[in-house]
């Protein structure tokens, strides 16, 4: 729960682990949209808006789900925060969706881990890392 600027962004996530189980393109098919943590959904609140991929993230609280695929993800932001993993999920609650590159790695990072890190006063990366994939995007404080 970093302090970025004045803005706090707070995420909230269930860990799972990894347990020498394919997790990307096994235990979570491509192409299908997953709650990015255990159980219930994974939120991410925020008191200031944010500006992601040159769109507006107005502060609240939202769902985040990801939609993973071996090239190219989906990042998204959903309305419905409270949520048990993703079944009350509908794409018509989206407020933000954008792709990112996912980095791959030959070490396996147990339990799923999200991060939020500070580059200037105004901005920063959120990254969620898990298995062999990580993902980040950045942000900037509006």
């Amino acid at each position: 729960m970093p302090m970025i600027g004045d803005a706090h962004i707070h995420i909230d996530y269930s860990s799972p682990g990894v347990r020498d189980r394919i997790i990307f393109g096994g235990l979570l098919a491509y192409d299908q949209v997953w709650q990015a943590g255990a159980h219930m959904a994974t939120w991410l609140e925020t008191n200031k808006d944010l500006e992601i991929d040159g769109k507006e993230l107005k502060a609240g609280k939202y769902g985040f789900f990801v939609i993973p695929n071996q090239k190219e993800w989906t990042v998204i932001f959903n309305r419905n925060w409270n949520q048990h993993g993703k079944d009350d999920y509908t794409e018509k609650d989206d407020v933000l969706r954008f792709k990112v590159t996912p980095k791959i790695s030959e070490e396996i990072k147990e339990h799923l881990e999200y991060k939020v890190e500070k580059t200037t006063e105004n901005s920063g990366t959120i990254s969620m890392s898990w298995e062999k994939v990580t993902i980040e995007f950045p942000f900037e404080i509006k």
